[in-house]
């Protein structure tokens, strides 16, 4: 019988290790006739660095295109606008202005709002408390219409 004072006996350590890597080929690889050539990187230096033999009076390539004589960008765009102002593309017709009614509908609200205030601080009594908050209301309802109606609204 094992002795119970005894402790005990330690597990064996387990071993981690990173697993193989494996990779999926999409493509299969290629081989036979139409594998790449291997080729070294200094192959391909001296090839960059040799000077171009011209191409031999019998070879099939057709001859390269001349650039246009003007490649200017902006000479191209000059004759464009002028051919889009000749056509009249250009000229805008200038209505007449319509009459804003900002001005009006300012002025009536304003005038309504304040008048209003007035009325309730009649019929409420008028005192010294009412005066001020009546006084108050004004300046805060003429201060806040003038800021939207002048400087957040848009001419309508």
């Amino acid at each position: 019988m094992p002795d119970p004072t005894d402790p005990a006996p330690e597990a064996p350590r387990r071993e981690v290790r990173f697993k193989d890597r494996e990779f999926e080929r999409d493509n299969p690889p290629v081989q036979g006739v139409d594998a790449a050539p291997a080729f070294d990187v200094r192959d391909l230096l001296e090839l960059a660095n040799k000077a171009p033999k011209a191409p031999p009076a019998d070879s099939p390539l057709p001859p390269s295109i001349a650039p246009p004589a003007t490649n200017d960008v902006h000479a191209i765009l000059r004759a464009n606008l002028e051919r889009e102002r000749e056509r009249g593309l250009y000229e805008v017709a200038m209505g007449k202005r319509r009459p804003s009614r900002r001005k009006r509908d300012y002025w009536a609200l304003l005038i309504g709002l304040n008048a209003l205030l007035v009325a309730f601080a009649f019929v409420i009594g008028l005192n010294v408390v009412t005066a001020v908050y009546t006084f108050s209301g004004i300046i805060l309802i003429t201060i806040g219409l003038t800021w939207i109606m002048w400087f957040i609204m848009d001419d309508y």
